[in-house]
């Protein structure tokens, strides 16, 4: 099932009581709810158009009904151009005919355009929608169903019934209906209202046996404005919940990162002793480090890194007799300078075999500190190789 965005679920049901120069208006607000009509606001008796928009407001449509003087009521054998028996000589387009059908019989009444168009046009000038209009008392037929009675006096017509079928009606005096009413929907309906009723409910649930006037410049038109009024409105308040909830859900969130900050900070408080501790540790190991630096014992040009580097690397069948590093230039001669082959390593020792010595220089070769090797000698004495490499490093 799609909710229809546009559909109208409020209107005010005015019946507009004509007699002469004068008119009392009188009104019921409905609205269609779950499948129900409430009867939301009445008024009676309303002398002022002015009174009545101020009491009813004009947020939501018009549905006019008209009663009273200069109403035609007609009862007619349903067949093509019924209206031309109602109406033998009249002009069809000057009248508006509102009817209802019961079997092979019309209901029918009539009223002047220009009066109906008049009252429209000073209901738009108060920013009003009308949708729609009817007149008589015909349409109340449809509240038979619900009341089962044999009669219904609606102004100065009694609607006779037979089996919940209309099949008549007379004029009476109206003065004997003045204070009548009727209980429908558990409240009790006064007199002037059951008019408002009628219409309000052939407006929510459409009755094929009703026939309203139509005028596509007027009726037609303001209903789809209204329709389209309610899709705006509609959407708009559903934007505007929606943008709310936004609002509110990042609210919550941020309140709730506020929350945790809070709690980290409660945490970080508890371990502030243990984390300038460590924050002086680190300062501490930042000095020592750049001591080092400055000493040399860190840089790889030290010799203590290159005896470690080759002592680690020589494997269990090598052993050395000697090593030399940074050997001298020349013999110590005095009041001269003391010269040193910086960047010369000389080893001297024993292997078991010459693959294995191999094996080795091609192993120590491949670390970046040392730029070759070369073997001076190499002698196989006593079941074992005696070598003397060069070892140059950067």
């Amino acid at each position: 099932m799609q909710y229809d965005l546009g559909h109208i679920s409020k209107i005010v049901v005015v019946h507009i009581a004509l007699d002469g120069d004068r008119v009392e208006y009188h009104y019921m607000s409905l609205k269609q709810a779950k499948g129900e009509i409430d009867f939301v606001a009445r008024g009676e008796r309303i002398s002022d158009l002015d009174a009545l928009i101020k009491t009813t407001s004009n947020r939501h449509p018009f549905l006019l009904h008209f009663t009273g003087k200069g109403i035609l009521n007609r009862k007619a054998v349903l067949q093509e151009n019924y209206h031309h028996s109602i109406l033998l000589n009249g002009n069809l387009d000057a009248f508006y005919f509102s009817d209802y059908i019961e079997g092979q019989e019309v209901y029918s009444s009539v009223i002047r355009k220009d009066v109906v168009d008049d009252y429209v046009r000073q209901f738009t000038d108060k920013k009003c929608q009308i949708i729609s209009i009817s007149s008589g008392p015909f349409h109340t037929a449809i509240l038979n169903g619900v009341l089962n009675k044999e009669t219904l006096t609606i102004g100065n017509t009694q609607l006779q019934f037979q089996e919940n079928l209309l099949t008549d009606f007379t004029k009476i005096k109206s003065e004997e209906n003045e204070r009548r009413s009727i209980t429908l929907g558990g409240e009790n309906i006064p007199h002037k209202l059951i008019v408002c009723v009628a219409a309000g409910a052939a407006f929510f649930n459409p009755n094929e046996q009703l026939v309203h006037p139509v005028n596509d410049t007027i009726f037609t038109a303001n209903n789809e404005e209204a329709k389209q009024k309610n899709i705006f409105a509609r959407f708009g308040m559903g934007m505007m919940v929606f943008f709310l909830l936004l609002l509110l859900a990042n609210h919550l969130y941020l309140g709730h990162l506020n929350q945790v900050v809070l709690d980290n900070s409660v945490y970080l408080m508890a371990y502030d002793e243990q984390l300038t501790l460590i924050a002086d540790l680190e300062d501490e190991k930042g000095r020592k480090e750049k001591l080092l630096q400055s000493s040399g014992l860190l840089n790889k040009n030290f010799l203590s890194f290159y005896l470690m580097e080759i002592a680690n690397s020589v494997p269990s069948e090598i052993s050395f007799d000697e090593i030399v590093l940074r050997p001298l230039k020349e013999e110590i001669k005095q009041r001269k300078k003391i010269a040193f082959e910086e960047h010369l390593v000389m080893v001297n020792g024993r292997a078991q075999t010459s693959h294995i010595l191999s094996q080795w220089i091609e192993e120590i070769e491949q670390k970046e500190w040392l730029s070759k090797v070369d073997i001076l000698s190499y002698d196989y004495e006593k079941n074992e190789g005696v070598f003397e490499l060069e070892m140059i490093v950067y």
